[in-house]
C-alpha cells in the first residue's frame, strides 16, 4: 500500500534513482516548476545543464502531472509528461494594496531582484545614467541583496525584508523588469512584474518570454527591448505622471483578473485533490 496518496514537489530535481524510490511509496507524484530548472543560469551551454536536463526528463517521466509556470516551460516538460498544466505566478490581492501617490515631485524608478539578476539591471545602467542628466528630479531604488553603484544617478539601496516589501513597491514611482533574450530568462515567470502592478505601479519592461504575455505594450505597462526604447518609454513615465496612473490602474487590473491568488489558488487545490481534473 502506498504511504501517501500525492507527493507535490517544487523545483527541485533528483537523481532518477531518487524519483524511483519516492515513486513506490505514493500514488501521485506532482511537480511544479516557475523557472528553467532543466538549465543551469542563463548560460544553456555550460556542461552542468547535461546533468539537469536528465534529471528534469526523468522527473517528468514519472510524474502524474506537472504544473508549469508558463508555456514556455510547459513546452519544456510535454516532450516527457502527457499532463502538463500552466498556472501563473499569483499574489495575495488583500496584502498587495494599491498605492495613493503618483504625482511626488521625485520620481523614483524601483527594481526589486537579487544578487544573481542585478546582471539585467546593470544591462540598462548607461540609460538610466542619462535619464539622470535630463532628469535632476530622478533616483533608483533597488531592494536587493546586492548593489550598483551611480555616477549621475543617486541610488537607494534598500535590503528586502519581507515585512517593508508591499511599503518599499509603494514607495516606486516606475518599476523596472530588465531581461536577456536567453532560455534562462524565457523561463521566467514575471513576478516583479506582477508585484509592481499588483500595487498600481506602471512597469516598463523587455519583451521576454512572459513578460510579453503579462504586460501589452501600451496599455498596462510598455515593452523596451532595446537602449533606445528603454530611454523613451522611461522619460515618457517621469514626464507624465497622469500616465502613469493610467498605466498603474490597468496593470492591477490585470493582475487581479489573471494573476491573484484568489483566482489561482482553487486551480491549485482541484488538481491535487482531484486526479481526474
Amino acid at each position: 500500500m502506498p504511504l501517501f496518496h500525492t507527493l507535490f514537489i517544487q523545483r527541485r530535481l533528483f537523481q532518477p534513482w531518487e524519483v524511483w524510490i519516492m515513486r513506490r511509496g505514493i500514488r501521485r507524484l506532482v511537480f511544479d516548476f516557475d523557472d528553467a530548472v532543466m538549465f543551469k543560469d542563463h548560460d544553456t551551454r555550460q556542461t552542468g545543464n547535461f546533468t539537469r536536463r536528465f534529471k528534469f526528463r526523468a522527473m517528468a517521466r514519472h510524474a502524474d502531472l506537472m504544473i508549469a509556470g508558463n508555456g514556455y516551460l510547459q513546452a519544456q516538460a510535454l516532450p516527457y509528461c502527457n499532463r502538463v498544466a500552466i498556472l501563473p505566478t499569483a499574489v495575495d490581492m488583500e496584502r498587495y494594496q494599491p498605492k495613493s501617490d503618483h504625482g511626488a515631485e521625485r520620481v523614483t524608478i524601483g527594481w526589486i531582484g537579487s544578487r544573481s539578476t542585478l546582471k539585467y539591471l546593470t544591462d540598462i545602467q548607461d540609460v538610466l545614467e542619462e535619464l539622470a542628466k535630463n532628469y535632476p528630479h530622478l533616483q533608483l531604488k533597488i531592494v536587493a541583496d546586492r548593489f550598483l553603484t551611480g555616477q549621475q544617478l543617486p541610488i537607494i539601496a534598500k535590503h528586502w525584508d519581507y515585512v517593508d516589501e508591499i511599503a518599499d513597491l509603494h514607495s516606486f514611482d516606475i518599476g523596472l523588469m530588465p531581461l536577456r533574450d536567453d532560455p534562462w530568462s524565457r523561463g521566467k515567470c514575471g513576478f516583479k512584474l506582477i508585484q509592481c502592478m499588483a500595487v498600481g505601479v506602471p512597469v516598463v519592461c523587455s519583451p521576454v518570454g512572459m513578460n510579453r504575455e503579462i504586460v501589452e505594450d501600451g496599455i498596462n505597462g510598455l515593452w523596451a527591448g532595446d537602449p533606445d526604447s528603454w530611454f523613451k518609454a522611461l522619460a515618457a513615465l517621469i514626464e507624465d505622471p497622469q500616465r502613469r496612473r493610467e498605466l498603474g490602474t490597468a496593470g492591477r487590473q490585470t493582475v487581479q483578473q489573471y494573476y491573484s491568488l484568489q483566482g489561482q489558488a482553487p486551480r491549485l487545490i482541484q488538481w491535487l485533490m482531484d486526479p481526474a481534473a
